[in-house]
Parts: C-alpha cells; sequence; structure tokens
C-alpha cells in the first residue's frame, strides 16, 4: 500500500464557516494586520454589550434573591452568559494558538489517504456539520423566542432578567434592542466557538479512523530488499501520523479545556434550573416552548463536546486491534519490533480533558445529567415547601 497526499483538499477549510465568523465578531486572530480599526471595534462592541448584560442580571439577582422562582429564573440566563464570557475570555487569551493548530493542518502527513478513505472522512465532517447547523438552527429559534415574548403579553416585559438603573418604561423599545443586541452576541459568538472546538476535534478524530484503515491494509509481506524498504517506509508514516494527531489533540485541548471545563460546571447548573422553571411555567405557554428549546440548545451544546472527545477515545483505543487485523506475521523481525514498541504505545488512548479534570466521555456526559437531576430534586422540594 502506498500512501499519497489529496492535494484537493485542505482541512483548514472544515472550520471555514466558524473562522470567518468569528474574524467579523473581532476575536479570531490575524496573520496579517489588516483592518485593525474594523477588529478592535467589533470585539469591543461584543465585550462591552455583553459585560453590561452580565452586571444587569447580577443586579436583578440581588433584588429577587427572596424569591426562589424569579431567583432561578435570573440564574439560569445568568450562568449561560458568565458561562459565554469565560469561554469567550479563555479563547481571546490562548487564540494565536489557533494559528499554530492551522500549520499543523497543512502538513503532508495529515493527508497521507486514499479517495477511499477521503470519502470516509468527508462524510465524518458532513454528519458534524449537520450537527452544527441544527444547533445553530436552534439557537437562532431561540433568539427569535427571546424577542417575541415581550410582546405576546399585555404587560411591558423584557426578554431577559435584568436591574437597569432607569425606568425601563420610558425606554423601553431602547431596553429591548439592547438585551436581543446582548443575547445575539452571546449565542452569535458562543455557539461558533462550540463549533469550531468540536471540528477540530471531529477532524482528529478522523485522522484516527484513516490511520486505522492504513494500519489495517498494510502489506508486510515482501519480496526484496526494494519491497522491504518501503513497507518500512510506509509504516514509518503511520507512526508519524499516529504521533501528529497525538499532537493535534493536545494543542486542540491546551486552547479550549478551560472553556469547556466552565461548560461542563455551569451546565449541570443551567439544566437543573431549566428542568424547574419548566415545572413552573404552564406547558400552554410560549415560554414552555422557549424553556424546550433552550433545554435542545444547552443539552446539545455538552453532549457534542463529550460525543466528539469519545470518539477519539474510542478510536485511538482501536488502533491495535486493527494492526493485528494485518498480515503483520509475514513483516521482517526488525519491522516486528517496531510494531512491538508502537502497540505499547497505542495501549493508552488519546484522551481529551476538560480543565485537566473531567475527561470527554459519553460517562461524563451520564454523570452531567446525573448531577443536573439531583440538584433538580433538591429545588423542587424547596419550591413545594415554599408553595
Amino acid at each position: 500500500m502506498v500512501l499519497k497526499r489529496i492535494q484537493a483538499f485542505d482541512l483548514r477549510d472544515v472550520f471555514k464557516t466558524e473562522r470567518t465568523l468569528l474574524s467579523l465578531s473581532g476575536f479570531y486572530p490575524q496573520r496579517h494586520q489588516i483592518n485593525v480599526p474594523f477588529y478592535f471595534t467589533s470585539a469591543l462592541i461584543n465585550v462591552v454589550v455583553s459585560y453590561l448584560q452580565l452586571f444587569s442580571m447580577i443586579g436583578q439577582m440581588v433584588v429577587d434573591r427572596k424569591d426562589l422562582s424569579k431567583l432561578t429564573d435570573t440564574l439560569l440566563f445568568f450562568m449561560t452568559h458568565f458561562t459565554f464570557l469565560g469561554k469567550l475570555t479563555n479563547f481571546g487569551y490562548y487564540r494565536r494558538n489557533l494559528l499554530t493548530i492551522e500549520d499543523d493542518l497543512c502538513a503532508e502527513i495529515f493527508y497521507s489517504f486514499s479517495e477511499k478513505q477521503l470519502g470516509i472522512f468527508i462524510s465524518k465532517i458532513g454528519s458534524c456539520n449537520t450537527i452544527a447547523k441544527i444547533f445553530r438552527m436552534s439557537c437562532v429559534l431561540c433568539i427569535i423566542f427571546y424577542s417575541v415574548l415581550p410582546l405576546l403579553g399585555d404587560e411591558k416585559n423584557l426578554p431577559l432578567p435584568g436591574w437597569l438603573p432607569y425606568d425601563t418604561d420610558t425606554f423601553y423599545l431602547e431596553t429591548i434592542i439592547f438585551q436581543i443586541l446582548s443575547v445575539c452576541v452571546s449565542a452569535y459568538n458562543n455557539s461558533s466557538i462550540d463549533i469550531l472546538t468540536w471540528k477540530l476535534i471531529a477532524v482528529a478524530s478522523g485522522e484516527m479512523e484513516i490511520l486505522k484503515e492504513n494500519l489495517r491494509d498494510l502489506e508486510y509481506k515482501s519480496n526484496g530488499d526494494k519491497e522491504l524498504e518501503m513497507t518500512k517506509e510506509t509504516f514509518g508514516i503511520c507512526i508519524q501520523q499516529h504521533n501528529a494527531v497525538i499532537d493535534l489533540v493536545h494543542k486542540i485541548e491546551f486552547v479550549f479545556s478551560k472553556g469547556i471545563f466552565m461548560q461542563f460546571l455551569s451546565s449541570v447548573i443551567i439544566i437543573c434550573f431549566t428542568g424547574f422553571q419548566l415545572l413552573v411555567v404552564p406547558m400552554a405557554s410560549i415560554q414552555f416552548v422557549f424553556l424546550v428549546m433552550y433545554f435542545f440548545c444547552m443539552m446539545c451544546q455538552v453532549a457534542m463536546y463529550c460525543w466528539y472527545g469519545h470518539e477519539v477515545m474510542t478510536t485511538s483505543d482501536e488502533l491495535g486491534k486493527f494492526c493485528y487485523m494485518s498480515n503483520w506475521y509475514d513483516s521482517d523481525i526488525n519491522i516486528r519490533k517496531s510494531i512491538t514498541i508502537f502497540l505499547e504505545k497505542t495501549k493508552k488512548p488519546v484522551v481529551l480533558t476538560a480543565g485537566k479534570f473531567v475527561t470527554l466521555s459519553l460517562a461524563t456526559l451520564t454523570s452531567i445529567l446525573r448531577s443536573s437531576y439531583s440538584y433538580f430534586a433538591v429545588l423542587q422540594h424547596l419550591y413545594q415547601q415554599d408553595s
């Protein structure tokens, strides 16, 4: 088997949409200082609007600290917004490392696959794109519900809970525009960071899938020194590919790990509070439909991190099995020594973590849901006592 590079495919195009969106908001790193005033102004507007909304919700929580129903309603949005700002701060701090990841994805070793394997890789990325579109559409629907809810009642309600140092009835339209703008900023940037992370992890997982195929299809039986050298070279490429993917995973973890950890911690509280609000709000109301959509967004957000992290872990764990599927027993004694060392290395699966504390896996997703339900049960009990 001869491994070759597919020239017409660029791994950086996988997250081209997210790179464009985050560039428009002024957060994606630039290689060349172009349109600096636009970048700075866009980033400044996004940050100022987001922090003003955060302080507004903090003030509202102080006002409603004795009302459990109102307090949980405010905490629900506060935790989402606070987590977004934490992830955005983390992204801004480590964003220059994304250029290093882009450079790594240009390396020839990441393109060592056949046309058939390219189809498998594109299929994996395609499924990630489909999930990303569904997630984005659900975010858009949430924003629409945010905008519509205040207009349905007779009273002048606001889209978000928040204390403001002026009479909101006097500046009702301006306040609604500001809050909807803050929601749009949060959903726009938060979803882009999430999807960018998912796609990068999906790229690593796809590379592992290709490596599995390369190890299984490797022909070890050789007739003559020329074929033997070719076999050594091809197996060496597989080892380089494995090392390159591990390095890629570590760099992805370095950039996004802390932000994902914040997301996991807050998801327990957000899912809990959303479930509690679903009990309090009447089922026949538009607000109930909004909360269901919001709950779906929160679940999708944390589930996709766990899903793709689990894929990387399980795929890397299967490398040894696929190596054994080849005719390794026909190989030269020196190649067998290299295979033995490689198999020992593959016994330790490649694992993505959140903050070096939590493994991205389906088991972690189960733990998050279990913890959310426990807190939900406590809140339900307290609410029934107050009633």
